[in-house]
């Protein structure tokens, strides 16, 4: 018998997140994200050959200066930081410095900490392929983690743990992820969320009595969520699924975009992770039921039919960037637009000839329709 307050603890931070602009999305993985990072290292789901552990690195994917990805994440830190023991890096670190955190937080077993970092491409520019390969190395929590120094000596990370949530810009994924990185190493290991409209929300929101209620609410069941340790099982019923899921899974069309064969394959992993942070979002029993499973499935492919919008910018097509951006345009004009418009929209980044390929791109792909008055309407 639980004696947690509330029966789902991802229910309730969405009601007590819901008057942000932020999206739902965002939410829900920052959520997520904060539930693996209470959990660390204590509780595991056993592969025979390797061991899984509830840590998840998640990118909030938005355009520039849309969606609040900074106000959901710290919303999220908020409530992570008061449980007790919990370590974070800071925003922006080298990877040196976090071999040095990771090494210094050996506490109870395990070197367990969370990375919120606001600007992604920070975090990664700031130590270039090293962080990148460090990350990626990091990520399936060995038992021990060795890195020589400079001088010589060497720093251990005992049974490393490391959370990571962050933000980041389409554009920015263009530029710092060449096209042949993007679905191998460490991309392959990220669950990119992306949004694009931020809710309709009053410029000065207000928490009712109820929701402030609840954010202690949250709080107080969040530490009891961090106490649980132990290995994560399938019920029979959810293993009987899984093991069927997992034969058939390449038929799956919605990763057909062969930018995600990497995440394509670490699904199952993916998957696990997560079902396990959903169970423990409602309750300490160890065994993942059905029910849990199949909500985590739908999760990740709510996540799963926008992830190509992340890489869109992403190839060889020079008109990639403006392809996505009249899209964009077009898809929120409910009376269409028109070649003249979108003509003065973009003639500071195309010609009129670009603009015209970018357009029968789009018309050829079925993204938009060219209609009798001369005006383009999106598809949806």
């Amino acid at each position: 018998m639980s004696n947690r307050h509330l029966p789902n603890w991802l229910d309730a931070y969405l009601i007590y997140t819901a008057e942000s602009e932020s999206p739902k999305a965002f939410h829900l993985w920052v959520g997520a994200s904060v539930i693996g990072g209470a959990l660390e290292r204590q509780t595991y789901f056993d592969m025979g050959y390797f061991t899984l552990y509830p840590n998840l690195y998640i990118i909030l994917v938005a355009p520039p200066g849309r969606c609040k990805k900074s106000t959901a994440m710290r919303i999220g830190r908020k409530q992570l930081g008061s449980v007790p023991g919990i370590k974070f890096t800071t925003d922006s670190i080298s990877r040196e410095r976090l071999i040095q955190d990771l090494s210094q937080a050996f506490k109870d077993g395990q070197s367990a900490m969370t990375a919120y970092s606001s600007e992604f491409a920070t975090l990664l520019t700031t130590s270039g392929m090293d962080m990148v390969v460090f990350l990626t190395d990091i990520y399936d929590c060995p038992s021990e983690w060795a890195h020589k120094t400079k001088s010589g000596g060497t720093n251990t990370i005992k049974s490393p743990f490391l959370n990571l949530i962050g933000g980041t810009t389409p554009d920015w994924m263009a530029r710092a992820m060449p096209l042949d990185t993007v679905g191998i190493g460490l991309t392959s290991r990220i669950i990119f969320v992306y949004e694009d409209t931020p809710r309709i929300k009053p410029p000065f929101p207000k928490l009712s009595p109820a929701q402030k209620e609840l954010e202690k609410l949250l709080i107080e069941d969040l530490v009891k969520i961090s106490m649980i340790s132990g290995e994560y099982t399938f019920s029979d019923e959810a293993k009987d699924w899984y093991e069927k899921w997992y034969v058939t899974r390449d038929e799956d069309k919605t990763l057909s975009d062969p930018r995600l064969s990497g995440y394509s394959e670490r699904k199952p992993q993916h998957l696990i992770k997560l079902a396990m942070i959903m169970q423990a979002s409602q309750d300490d029993n160890t065994e993942i039921s059905l029910d849990t499973l199949l909500q985590t499935v739908e999760m990740l492919s709510s996540a799963e039919s926008k992830m190509p919008k992340v890489f869109a910018f992403v190839g060889k097509n020079p008109l990639n960037a403006d392809i996505e951006a009249a899209l964009s345009v077009i898809l929120h004009q409910p009376e269409g637009a028109s070649r003249s418009e979108l003509l003065n929209m973009f003639r500071h980044s195309v010609r009129k000839d670009e603009l015209m390929e970018v357009l029968d791109t789009l018309v050829d792909g079925k993204n938009i329709i060219l209609k009798g008055d001369g005006r383009y309407y999106g598809v949806r």
